[in-house]
């Protein structure tokens, strides 16, 4: 039994600034803030090296009093200056440990963080000390960035996040940040500690929004804001999920107009949208040209909601068709995760329209890059797949699925717990047209590659 996640990410710093970081036991709960001690009981020298005992303990506050009173020192048991270092706590019958590894890169380094929880506790202790060890590696990124370098390009344009707190905002955030660009997030409330600059606003508080948008090089628009898709679309819940969506777009709109009147650059708006799921047998397919409303809905109303969502946008902004985000934290991936785990298998099996979330940042990086990009992308992997095809691959040990679920029955389990059935039993086949020409290359373009990154 054992428990294992792996994250990459680029950061722009040179090889030996990140291994001066990690090398640095100070550092260690700067960067991480997962981290509540890493505290040398035992060291050679300045730096760590193999053989060094340190104490470890997550932030969590009740796993890490537990494990604080109760876990043995950590042994540094590689430390391989400019490309490698872990550190690994012994456990009965087993081990916890994390491996850090930095590879040279283009304009920087890959780092990779690797966690793994091996024996007969795995299951509790992955819980306990592993799972908050192994939140988003961009975060970690973008606070190294901080630390080590003297700031980003001033020259560059910034990049505005509109709902840049929620899951894929804060990931897009970091990752920028990380990468040695500019970003900023716009919030309603922001939180101390977060690992990327933020800017207070509302439609009664438009003054540090105005201020940024004046900014010297330009600005570009990443706007994703709007309720979480997931709720029962009832007319209500629908109505909601517009207005979110709308009268923010409006807002911004309008503070955007006054300040390029008063001489600020907009150089690209990069406006969030969704792909519509259509009824369980929809076997359409969905591309960039193609209506949300060219098939029967599977949730009511949302390929209306998704029309109205992007006639809002100005007419220059690049449209961003999202399909559902597979990642390590994401609802969706431990739903279909329990089902996997489950041997279970729908008796509705629709085309799940599915990215990973590093090539969703990807794509939007790429996107506020290139010199000339399309004016609507659907962003899903190129593998078009079905929902059994997906569950079958976040746990493929466990053979053929011979237990169906009927559509009633799973239909009146997510009514109760007020979740839409069709965001799970509706079906789209969606691809892109345009991203290969755009030369785009994913990092994870098949089901098999993206549940392996992923496996809860």
């Amino acid at each position: 039994m054992g428990f294992s996640r792996t994250q990459s990410i680029f950061l722009a710093l040179p090889v030996d600034q990140v291994w001066d970081l990690l090398s640095d036991p100070r550092a260690w709960v700067q960067f991480d803030d997962q981290l509540q001690k890493f505290t040398p009981e035992k060291m050679a020298g300045s730096r760590l090296q193999a053989g060094d005992r340190i104490k470890v303990v997550p932030k969590a506050l009740i796993r890490g009093f537990l494990h604080a009173a109760t876990a043995p020192a950590a042994t540094i048991v590689t430390a391989d200056p400019g490309r490698e270092i872990a550190w690994r706590q012994d456990q009965p019958g087993g081990y916890t440990q994390q491996r850090w590894t930095i590879q040279p890169a283009d304009g920087g380094t890959t780092l990779t963080r690797h966690m793994q929880v091996i024996g007969p506790l795995a299951a509790p202790l992955g819980a306990a000390l592993a799972e908050p060890l192994t939140a988003d590696l961009g975060a970690v990124g973008a606070r190294m960035i901080r630390m080590a370098a003297p700031g980003p390009d001033q020259n560059q344009p910034l990049n505005i996040i509109a709902g840049g707190s929620g899951y894929l905002g804060s990931r897009l955030a970091t990752r920028l940040l990380a990468s040695g660009h500019r970003a900023v997030v716009l919030t309603r409330t922001p939180r101390t500690g977060a690992p990327y600059p933020q800017v207070r606003w509302s439609a009664d508080d438009l003054g540090p929004l105005h201020d940024q948008l004046l900014d010297d090089a330009g600005f570009n628009i990443i706007n994703l804001v709007g309720r979480r898709l997931g709720a029962k679309f009832t007319p209500q819940e629908v109505a909601a999920l517009a207005a979110s969506r709308i009268e923010p777009m409006q807002t911004l709109r309008a503070v955007v107009a006054t300040a390029e009147a008063q001489g600020g650059v907009l150089h690209r708006w990069i406006q969030g949208s969704a792909v519509p799921l259509w009824a369980a047998t929809s076997t359409k397919e969905f591309t960039e040209t193609t209506s949300p409303t060219a098939d029967r809905d599977g949730p009511s109303g949302m390929g209306q909601l998704v029309t109205d969502w992007e006639a809002a946008a100005p007419d220059d902004a690049i449209i961003l068709r999202t399909g559902v985000v597979l990642g390590q934290s994401s609802e969706i991936t431990y739903g279909l995760a329990a089902m996997a785990l489950s041997k279970t298998r729908p008796s509705i099996d629709g085309y799940l329209p599915w990215i990973h979330e590093d090539d969703w940042v990807g794509i939007v990086t790429h996107l506020l890059t290139m010199s000339k990009p399309p004016p609507v992308v659907v962003a899903v992997a190129p593998q078009q797949t079905r929902l059994s095809e997906v569950i079958a691959a976040l746990a493929p040990g466990l053979g053929t699925r011979n237990i169906p679920v009927p559509a009633r029955l799973l239909n009146f389990a997510m009514n109760i717990i007020r979740m839409e059935p069709g965001m799970l039993m509706g079906s789209t086949r969606a691809g892109s047209t345009v991203l290969d020409e755009t030369g785009y290359e994913f990092h994870y373009p098949t089901i098999a590659a993206a549940a392996d990154a992923v496996s809860v």
